[in-house]
């Protein structure tokens, strides 16, 4: 059976990042999906990655990306709540029946190697939960996005996939997608020599993970077929204030670049602010004892000093 690795939502921030990756590791590459940003990547992938683009929803191309394919890694999704909710049929079209005929195609290519990207807003958002939040935690996700991925990951685990629950992913990746969370937000602060904004304090606290130890994790996990779903929570283990991670953008901000960032903090919003979340990593260690090698400091770094790169 081929070796190629076929991606789904190639074009975006992590599908891309995982696409370079792999390609640069030695492993033959199909990047699927909507092409806009297809040229682009393909100045940036080294090795041997073919462009095939499709959509989830449409069979023939569908059909036509599995062929040769011996393992699959899907990332195609609607990227968070806020863009779920601005388009609420098409967020479900894609995650869920997009992800159930992916599933059934690749079953009937034979393909036992599927690696699934999902989140961990399934547990929860909003709810107060005990923590840390484990691979065996009860699913109760509180808004659409989390609701859709849930549905999502019992579509992907008819494969046998090995499932990630990604927490906040960061880092430049690629250079083709600048995201628009937190992360985001502080990149453009800086970028811009506009005031870093927090709310209520900042005292929320969040986990992250950089998206080059997701790739590591992603490329590994390709080369194996599995009798059972492989589901592995893929974080740091701690979670960050953001008023911490605002400290660290201000002074990473005038060691890396000389610019002075302002800090502002505006009071909380009812609706955008929820518990602190973090997850064990546990076994995701027991599977790669290097994990995770990139810390919140380094990748900061890599975020501001890519600004001028």
């Amino acid at each position: 059976m081929s070796e190629r690795v076929l991606v789904t939502g190639a074009g975006g921030y992590i599908g891309s990042a995982i696409v370079r990756h792999l390609a640069a590791t030695g492993h033959s590459v199909r990047a699927f999906g909507h092409e806009t940003r297809f040229a682009d990547l393909a100045e940036i992938a080294d090795g041997d990655v073919d462009f095939y683009p499709g959509d989830l929803l449409d069979l023939a191309s569908l059909k036509g990306a599995l062929e040769g394919v011996g393992a699959v890694v899907h990332t195609a999704s609607f990227a968070g709540e806020r863009a779920c909710r601005a388009n609420i049929p098409a967020a479900i079209r894609t995650i869920v029946r997009g992800t159930r005929l992916l599933v059934d195609e690749s079953l009937s290519a034979g393909i036992d190697r599927f690696v699934h990207l999902s989140t961990y807003a399934v547990y929860a958002t909003f709810a107060v939960r005990e923590m840390p939040l484990r691979e065996t935690s009860e699913l109760l996700p509180d808004d659409l996005y989390g609701s859709l991925k849930a549905e999502a990951e019992w579509e992907a685990a008819r494969a046998n996939a090995a499932i990630l629950r990604l927490t906040n992913v960061f880092g430049p990746g690629s250079g083709l997608v600048i995201k628009t969370d937190v992360m985001g937000h502080f990149r453009n602060a800086v970028a811009g020599e506009t005031p870093i904004k927090t709310q209520g304090g900042g005292g929320q606290a969040i986990e992250f993970v950089h998206l080059d130890d997701v790739c590591r994790v992603v490329a590994d996990l390709t080369t194996a077929s599995r009798e059972a779903p492989l589901i592995l929570n893929v974080g740091s283990g701690t979670a960050t204030p953001i008023r911490d991670l605002a400290l660290l953008f201000q002074v990473t901000a005038k060691e890396v670049l000389g610019r002075t960032i302002e800090i502002v903090d505006t009071p909380a919003v009812g609706d955008k602010t929820w518990p602190d979340r973090f997850t064990t990593i546990e076994k995701v260690q027991n599977l790669f004892p290097w994990f995770p090698q990139k810390s919140l400091e380094q990748g900061v770094r890599e975020i501001i000093s890519a600004i001028e790169g």
